[in-house]
């Protein structure tokens, strides 16, 4: 029987910076504390809250358009260079949680190196770099879940960064293949997707806290990849990336139209809602009169007019400079420009 591998984490943990051993990486000394078996602990379905709270990032697309339940699990799905690792970044310093776990797996060395230096005093950085072994590589996110699920059981509101999803399914197919699993789709083993599934569980609410869950997931618009087809089965939500976007400055670059949070309904009141609907309803019209709008061509209808003059105002709620805003003001001003758009029932 293997002997599961036990570290001092929790409390003592929180501002370090470790590896998937435990070793410190940040130049401290190592760490001291009530030790915690790390394996994958779930909530069983009766231990498990209604999601309820929202879990504020302070980023005016997300909050006001995709609002996070607290206890979710989000996918942020992009091609390379779309953004997200400053998203997450931004996510991490800005959002209304007790604590931040961030766990880098199979990271490039330079970008590791940048979460350890920015990291705060309650955040814990997790990493195994991609020239690790893939048992390192997973045994961060382990690690990670494992951490959180100490932090919960304590009654903090922990979010749980992993990046990337994608790298941990790698590592998984590595562990497999060399252990001789049959392949399939794209080369995983079927064991992959069932190893993802559970590491995905461990978030959630419980009567003393919960565990959101923020996963970036590599994606290059193939619908095809069994990776991102697994991923969004799992989650609560998808943010999409958008690189034509990244290519026009925005940040973030999340295409609203192709994404969205399960858990909204449930945690955003009903005006919120509605107002999102509303200027939901305003891109779509301007993506609908896009082609034609290049070609000089403006539309004619009424509720259109008013939301193309309106465009410059909806475009400078989406972007933002980086810093965290505070929700109040971002559902304020979501609720002004929705009462400019004159929108009807059909349109939304």
């Amino acid at each position: 029987m293997t002997r599961l591998l036990a570290l001092p984490l929790g409390a003592c943990a929180l501002g370090r910076a470790i590896d998937s051993n435990g070793m410190p990486l940040d130049g401290g000394p190592p760490l001291q504390g009530r030790k915690v078996t790390v394996e994958l602990r779930s909530p069983r379905p009766n231990q498990r809250v209604p999601i309820t709270t929202p879990l504020w990032t302070g980023l005016r697309v997300i909050d006001g358009m995709l609002t996070i339940g607290r206890g979710a699990r989000i996918g942020i799905f992009g091609g390379a260079g779309a953004g997200k690792t400053t998203l997450i970044e931004t996510i991490a310093g800005g959002c209304a949680a007790d604590v931040v776990i961030v766990a880098l797996v199979g990271e490039r060395g330079r970008e590791a190196q940048g979460w350890i230096e920015r990291r705060d005093d309650r955040t814990t950085v997790i990493c195994a770099t991609s020239d690790r072994p893939p048992h390192e590589r997973l045994g961060a996110a382990h690690v990670a879940a494992a951490h959180a699920d100490a932090l919960r059981e304590r009654g903090l509101h922990v979010l749980l960064v992993f990046d990337s999803l994608a790298r941990v399914a790698t590592a998984l197919r590595e562990i497999g293949v060399a252990a001789g699993q049959s392949t399939g789709r794209g080369g995983y083993p079927p064991s992959v997707f069932a190893e993802m599934a559970r590491l995905v569980e461990v978030s959630g609410s419980i009567a003393s806290g919960s565990i959101t869950l923020i996963a970036t997931v590599i994606n290059d618009g193939d619908d095809r990849d069994p990776v991102s087809e697994a991923a969004r089965s799992m989650l609560d939500g998808h943010v999409v990336l958008s690189k034509r976007l990244v290519e026009a400055g925005r940040f973030p670059a999340v295409d609203v139209l192709a994404s969205s949070s399960r858990t909204m309904e449930v945690v955003a009141s009903k005006e919120h809602r509605c107002d999102a609907r509303r200027l939901r309803a305003a891109l779509a019209l301007l993506d609908r009169f896009e082609d034609a709008r290049t070609l000089g061509i403006e539309p004619t209808g009424g509720a259109a007019r008013v939301v193309v003059a309106a465009e410059k105002h909806i475009e400078a709620f989406l972007r933002q400079d980086g810093r965290a805003s505070e929700h109040r003001l971002t559902l304020s001003r979501l609720a002004n420009l929705a009462a400019n758009l004159e929108v009807s029932d059909a349109d939304l």
